[in-house]
Parts: C-alpha cells; structure tokens; sequence
C-alpha cells in the first residue's frame, strides 16, 4: 500500500490512485480517467466490470470531505474484515447498555487454575467509572484467588495482573472507542456528544492520527463539549494492589502468630533467671545473678530415658553453681531424673524421691538407674 495512504482499509485511495490531502478535481478527474478506461462497453477484459464497480463506490466516498475523513478516521480502527458500514455505525455503550460520555476501554485478562490445566477471559470492558471499580476489583480478586492453581496458569496469571495493572489507559483500545463514538452520534444528530468523544480521542492519539482528529474537529466547531468527570486511574491500581496486601498481610500474621507460639514455647519450657537461693542461716531469696538459664525438661513418671543415677558421691546444689549453698550429699548410685539442664550443659537439674530438686554437675551423672528405685518414689512409676 502506499505511504500516502497509511489510513485506506478498503483500499479507496489506492484505486483511484489518490491522497487524503488531493484536491476534489484531482479526485473527480482521477474517477473520470479510470471510469473511461475500465467502462464494460469499451473494456472487454472480464474484471473490467468488479473495477468499475470498485472504482464508483471509492468515488462516492471520497468525492465528499465529510465522508472521505470518516472512512480515513474509521480506517485508523478498523481493517478491511471488520470494516463498518459508515453510516449505519451503533454507538458502544455502558456496561448497564448505557450511552455514557464518561466510558472507557480497559482490556482485562481473567485466569482461572485448574490445576493440570486453565481458562483465560481476555476481553475489553467498555465503562464508566463507577463500573470500571467494580470489574477491576472483580477480576482482580478472581486472579489473586483462583488464578495460581496450576503450573501453566501461575506464570499466565502473574503476567495478566501485570497487563491488567499497566493497561488501565491502553491507547489503541481507547482511541478506537473514542472514534467510533464520535462518528457514531455524529450519524445520530448527536453532535456535541460526537463532539466530546472527538476531544477524548486527541489523548490516545500519536503525531500521524492528530491531525485528522482535529480537522473532525474543526467540521464540529459550531457546537460546544459537555461536561465529563476526569477519571482517576490511581483509585483503579489501588484496588488492584488491596489484594496482594491482604495477603502480605495474612501471611505476615500466620508467620507472626507461628513465631510467638515458639517463643511462649521456648519461654515456657525455660526457667527464670532469678533463681532460688537459700543461705546458710535458712533464709530463701530470689537471686538476680544467675550464673546460667535452666532448660526444662517436662516430668514424666512413666520415661526411663530420663533416670540417671550419681557415679561418685557428690553434693547437690540449690543453684547451677559451686557457689550456691549445698542441698545435700548425694550417695554413689543414688538414681534421680533429670527435669532441666543449663545453657552450657555443665549443670544439672534433677529430682529426688521425695519430689523435690537440686543441681548436679553433669559430669556426675550417667544415663540409666542405680540403686533401686523405692516404691513410694515420686521420680519414676511403672
């Protein structure tokens, strides 16, 4: 096709061998010269009558100017398979099947997993923007929740919420709603809404659409725009961000509420740096100088991996330290349990028959029973 005639679905240009920017006569001559020459009662070449034919139609729409910038304006839309009939153009309407000045064109891909395999909606959505909040938050959260389920949909899906985020303002999809509709309520008598749509168009359009936009413009002078709200396209990505916060959010709780249920764990399975000291006089105090944390071990009666017995006879202390006072010595074989240990494992902590406790350096100890464990014994019950 010829560069002069970028915009020439059919093909109107290229027949009578013309421009958009050629005069009328040029035009009428042009006609007239291949009308003569292709005429079927001169012409006996058997496509002489389908280039006539060709070559009347392309006359009668651009020997008008009104209609010549239509089909140039309709050319920049549409190709020759989806081509309309220019004066028979519907106007796009709403979603609620609306005429609405304020609509919009948002191409949205919808995925939807199925595990082994997927479903994908790739549609464009004319809107206002009451509507365009409701099916970007409705398409959204469809991905967000049912659009990673499977291997072929997850990377589907990650690449559609990134088109659906940077598409909000497509240029291609809004020039041609804006086009269409211009020229549509111009055929409906409607021309300040052909008139505002026509306004609209200018923000889609690049330098070689521009000024056949304005020169429609210009045929619409006479008549003055209506009002339109501005849309604001940053409510759109907020919406589309909610979702993946949500679940930041969610994943942040669970992760949180996991970590302090180790951290009351390992809390509660401790004991307190204060310990209880007891001098030589009788007395009992809490101390704040702990020489080292003690590790619980929880009591159970019925666990004989926990029985150790003393392999010389020792002292056993009311802390994990030489320097706390003696509980009492310790006879060789002695068997006890062990109930807790301290951070460096060098001490301890073990109970004795009577059920109560003390610390043993850990060296003292060995695994398994001694001396007979009494009946009435409150370390061990078969």
């Amino acid at each position: 096709m010829n560069k002069k005639n970028k915009y020439d679905s059919l093909g109107y240009y290229q027949i009578l061998d013309v421009s958009f920017s050629s005069a009328d006569d040029e035009i009428r001559q042009k006609y007239r010269d291949l009308a003569k020459f292709w005429h079927p009662d001169h012409n006996t070449d058997p496509k002489s009558v389908d280039m006539f034919q060709k070559i009347s139609v392309a006359y009668d729409i651009l020997k008008d100017p009104k209609l010549k910038l239509k089909y140039t304006l309709l050319s920049i839309i549409y190709n020759s398979q989806n081509f309309p009939d220019i004066n028979a153009l519907c106007t796009l309407k709403n979603m609620h099947g609306q005429e609405d000045l304020n609509l919009r064109a948002l191409h949205l891909i919808e995925i939807t997993g199925k595990i082994l395999t997927h479903s994908k909606i790739d549609k464009i959505y004319y809107c206002n923007p009451y509507e365009a909040g409701n099916v970007v938050k409705q398409i959204t959260k469809h991905n967000w929740f049912y659009g990673f389920w499977g291997i072929s949909a997850f990377f589907l899906n990650f690449m559609a919420l990134v088109h659906n985020f940077f598409a909000l303002n497509n240029k291609k999809e809004n020039l041609f709603l804006c086009i269409h509709n211009a020229l549509a309520f111009e055929n409906d008598g409607k021309y300040q809404e052909a008139l505002t749509f026509a306004l609209q168009a200018k923000d889609f359009a690049n330098n070689e659409e521009l000024p056949l936009i304005n020169l429609y413009i210009q045929q619409l002078s006479n008549y003055t725009p209506l009002h339109i709200k501005k849309w604001n396209l940053g409510k759109l990505k907020r919406i589309q961000l909610f979702y993946p916060c949500l679940l930041l959010l969610l994943t942040f709780l669970v992760c949180g509420g996991l970590y302090l249920k180790k951290y009351e764990y390992i809390k509660k399975n401790s004991v307190s740096v204060k310990e209880i000291v007891v001098f030589n006089d009788g007395r009992k105090a809490f101390s704040d100088v702990a020489v080292a944390r003690i590790f619980d071990i929880p009591v159970d009666v019925h666990d004989t991996q926990k029985l150790y017995h003393v392999i010389q006879t020792t002292n056993a202390m009311h802390g994990a330290d030489n320097s706390f006072d003696v509980y009492g010595s310790i006879e060789q074989g002695t068997t006890v349990r062990l109930t807790g240990y301290s951070s460096d494992k060098k001490w301890s902590r073990v109970m004795f028959d009577n059920g109560e406790m003390a610390f043993i350096e850990s060296d003292k100890l060995k695994q398994g029973i001694g001396k007979e464990i009494p009946l009435w014994s409150k370390i061990y019950k078969e």
